[in-house]
């Protein structure tokens, strides 16, 4: 008995040493995709990345519009050591681009394609917390351009600094990601953001991170989604708090009434009927969207998304966008739901630069940043009175590495998207410039808020002295000046001046 019970106690002991085996950076890790392996980020080396990680199947061939689907193959051996596909868009509008302005902050920086369905990791395992809380990154771009592969939001430094793990995710976009009409899902793009959620549920955990504290955050399209999300898995939440930048779906208002509802379905049907004669699979009714499904899905990835390009010269490319299904995209947000606490009951922190219309000339003072100062108000109300934690911010950094240059010499205040670089820490490998002490300054309380919010989303700002949202108190973090690092705290109402009911 006794040389049963040692031998038993000596493989005991094996085990657990075996359990505590060190860190290795970049070591292989074994998930519901296959075993990943990473490697050292070349930018903080003790940092592991993983980069290019499968989360679902390439939304390719009888897949393209169908909801992603889970891999069911973990067999394979992934090296993922460079960025996989960033989602395609149209070639002619990203040929208008200018990926050298500092303002081209969230654009794909390699080959798009279909099969675009990754994420990358950052993470640190071999230090601090044993279970690290998770960073969900959901890229802005008005849902027709953007991509995960960016330098912007690299994640080692926030990983490196701060003792979290930071994700960032691609979703299909444009008609690709959201076609308007159910064929089957009007919106597989906000599915997409799911399912990487659900990966990581499934799989943060072999990474250092913890599951039970994973929160997404977004800017601009980007945190639209994160709010659509708050409302859309009430009864499987999975992420315990949410940060909505310079977007947000609390304001929206679907058009009410049973002709107003068939007016916008129409609308989209004949968009999406368009296309399909177009790319010369014939038209479809309302009550038959999927009839020309099969040929769209056989034609050419680079056809399809040209035919969606505005036929007049700087028409917009909004046809392709979010639609209301009751599935992904609640309707009526604005009016019914929010006011009746029908969203995940998680803290948020909400808030928008205080010149998100820079790069059209546009004065702090304009109406559209002022809507935008209304809609993060609303964001952190409806919050607020169901008792739920909310804090409101407005970035208004202006720094000489983020000047938009000769395009907006009329323009003042910080630009939409001004403040990822700073709070990504990226504005190094952007390479615009150098940053001065007081952005230097500023961009490190910014990404101590945030990481403290993903960490403590209940207590984490308060304990940075951060007061909770209160639109009759000096209530809203204003996040520096010119060339300032200087945090204060301002009534919503000398911001906002006054909002619509």
């Amino acid at each position: 008995m006794r040389s049963t019970l040692s031998t038993a106690l000596l493989f005991a002991g094996i085990a657990s040493v075996h359990a505590q085996a060190p860190w290795k950076v970049g070591q292989a890790v074994k998930t519901t995709s296959g075993t990943i392996v990473g490697q050292a980020s070349s930018w903080k080396g003790q940092v592991s990345e993983y980069l290019g990680v499968p989360f679902a199947k390439p939304p390719v061939g009888d897949l393209r519009w169908a909801p992603p689907a889970a891999i069911t193959d973990a067999s394979k051996t992934i090296n993922a050591t460079q960025y996989g596909y960033s989602c395609a868009e149209s070639a002619s509008r990203l040929s208008k681009m200018n990926t050298k302005s500092p303002q081209n902050i969230g654009a794909a920086e390699n080959e798009m394609r279909e099969d675009c369905l990754y994420l990358n990791i950052w993470a640190k395992p071999q230090t601090g917390e044993k279970k690290k809380a998770v960073m969900i990154w959901i890229y802005g771009g008005g849902f027709v351009v953007g991509s995960a592969a960016n330098k912007a939001y690299n994640g080692a430094h926030l990983a490196d600094e701060h003792d979290v793990i930071v994700v960032g995710v691609n979703y299909r976009l444009s008609v690709l990601g959201f076609p308007g009409v159910a064929v089957p899902n009007k919106n597989p793009g906000l599915l997409d953001q799911r399912i990487a959620v659900e990966w990581l549920r499934d799989n943060i955990e072999k990474f250092g991170g913890d599951p039970k504290r994973m929160i997404l955050f977004g800017q601009s399209a980007g945190g639209a989604s994160v709010d659509f999300y708050a409302y859309a898995y009430t009864k499987d939440p999975i992420v315990h708090g949410f940060i909505p930048q310079s977007g947000s779906a609390s304001g929206r208002r679907a058009a009410t009434g049973p002709l107003a509802a068939a007016a916008a379905n129409n609308a989209a049907v004949n968009t999406w009927s368009k296309l399909s004669q177009d790319v010369g699979c014939g038209p479809v009714s309302a009550t038959e969207v999927t009839k020309t499904l099969s040929c769209m899905q056989g034609k050419d990835v680079t056809k399809v998304l040209d035919a969606t390009q505005p036929k007049t010269s700087g028409a917009a490319l909004g046809s392709w966008g979010p639609k209301a299904d009751d599935l992904t995209v609640m309707s009526n947000i604005g009016a019914e739901r929010g006011p009746k606490g029908q969203f995940i009951k998680a803290p948020i922190l909400v808030g928008n630069t205080n010149n998100e219309g820079a790069s059209s000339r546009a004065k702090i003072s304009s109406p559209s940043n002022k809507a935008s100062g209304c809609a993060a108000g609303l964001t952190a109300s409806i919050r607020r009175n169901a008792g739920v934690p909310a804090w409101r911010y407005l970035y208004s950094g202006e720094f000489p590495n983020q000047s938009l240059g000769p395009c907006c010499p009329n323009s003042e205040g910080a630009w939409h998207g001004s403040e990822i670089a700073l709070l990504f820490g990226t504005t190094e490998i952007k390479k615009p410039g150098s940053d001065t002490p007081a952005e230097k300054k500023l961009a490190l309380e910014m990404r101590k808020a945030w990481t403290a919010f993903a960490k403590d989303p209940v207590h984490g700002l308060h304990k940075l002295g951060w007061p909770s949202y209160d639109p009759s108190k000096p209530s809203v973090v204003v996040l520096g000046g010119k060339d300032s690092a200087e945090i204060k705290f301002q009534k919503p109402s000398e911001i906002d001046g006054v909002c619509p009911a």
